[in-house]
């Protein structure tokens, strides 16, 4: 008798299992595998995606532009993103897209992309103020990517111009090898490519961009117009996309990842990332991520209003067009407050 009634328990749990799966929701979402995604990959590992009754599909691509797309086009639902005049072309041609939380912000403490030069010109004295970057090879992750802008912010507080410096278009991942075969002189540099560099006496970090523009916004996560209409599974999904952050900046202490929970961050990091060496990932300068999903529309502005003064951007496009930040409006009261470790 018992063990019947023992079948038929769980013959009645395999059902309601099967249930529960037939109504998540599946939310497909377009990653590249870098720091800035950890609040994804938490919510996923964690099951925060799932306590929202959400099937989520981390989708990886080798470049965050190449979302772009494949998120107009409804083959993505989110993505990882950062400003260029990619996206906003792509918003110009009738792609529905939105900014809807902070994925990645540059702030003083947390300047985790930084100036690089190279290091025989520090140690020879022919670089010593940002004057100096005058004539110089400059790398810049892609032409009409948001770092056009913090570069130009530079040239700005040294009284320099865009054509007083040479413009160098390369991925992050070649930053270190064009330093070493001096191909460039200075970089816009993200982690944990500027301590690899350092490390290799390649480069060095001369300052972190906060020393020229106090908050940038870096990356931000995208929607579609499609979900964007699903308010209420957009707002689950960015509750439980926010539990991840959250878990992340709590282990954000005194410029590092070295708060309370550190050590299981830099694992779970180095598993997403692939990243072996977690030596580079304790003394890097670690992404800020906002905890409530804020994304700084000062920035935004600035770095669309430079991509404008450039002609890459149509003078039509607005950030008021792209920015939504109404669905962690909603989730304030959800939340609450945060309380930082440091």
């Amino acid at each position: 008798m018992l063990k019947d009634l023992l079948v038929v328990a769980a013959a009645t749990f395999a059902l309601l299992g099967h249930a529960q799966a037939q109504t998540m929701k599946t939310v497909k979402v377009g990653t590249t595998n870098l720091s800035s995604d950890i609040g994804l990959f938490l919510a996923e590992k964690r099951g925060y995606f799932r306590d929202e009754g959400l099937k989520v599909e981390l989708v990886p691509f080798d470049a965050g532009a190449k979302m772009v797309a494949p998120l107009g086009a409804g083959d993505l639902d989110a993505g990882a993103g950062a400003a260029s005049a990619g996206l906003y072309n792509a918003v110009n041609r009738g792609l529905k897209l939105k900014m809807v939380a902070d994925k990645g912000t540059n702030i003083s403490g947390y300047s985790y992309k930084a100036l690089m030069v190279r290091k025989d010109l520090i140690e020879s004295g022919a670089f010593k103020s940002l004057a100096d970057l005058k004539g110089k090879k400059v790398a810049i992750i892609a032409n009409g990517a948001a770092d056009e802008s913090v570069i130009n912010q530079a040239l700005k507080k040294a009284g320099l111009k865009d054509d007083d410096i040479e413009k160098v278009f390369l991925p992050f991942p070649q930053h270190l090898t064009a330093f070493a075969n001096k191909a460039i002189d200075a970089s816009i540099s993200a982690e944990p490519g500027v301590t690899a560099m350092i490390r290799n006496n390649a480069a060095v970090r001369f300052v972190g961009i906060d020393d020229f523009y106090p908050v940038q916004q870096t990356a931000m996560l995208l929607i579609n117009g499609k979900f964007a209409d699903d308010r209420k599974t957009v707002t689950a999904f960015l509750k439980a996309y926010l539990r991840g952050v959250r878990d992340y900046v709590a282990t954000l202490k005194d410029g590092k990842i070295a708060g309370p929970g550190a050590e299981t961050m830099i694992r779970d990091i180095a598993e997403m990332t692939g990243i072996r060496d977690t030596t580079l990932l304790h003394q890097m300068v670690p992404v800020f991520i906002d905890p409530d999903g804020q994304i700084n529309r000062a920035s935004v502005e600035t770095d669309l209003a430079y991509l404008k003064s450039r002609g890459l951007v149509a003078n039509d496009i607005s950030a008021e067009g792209v920015v939504d930040m109404s669905f962690v409006e909603e989730l304030k009261p959800v939340l609450g407050s945060f309380k930082a470790s440091n």
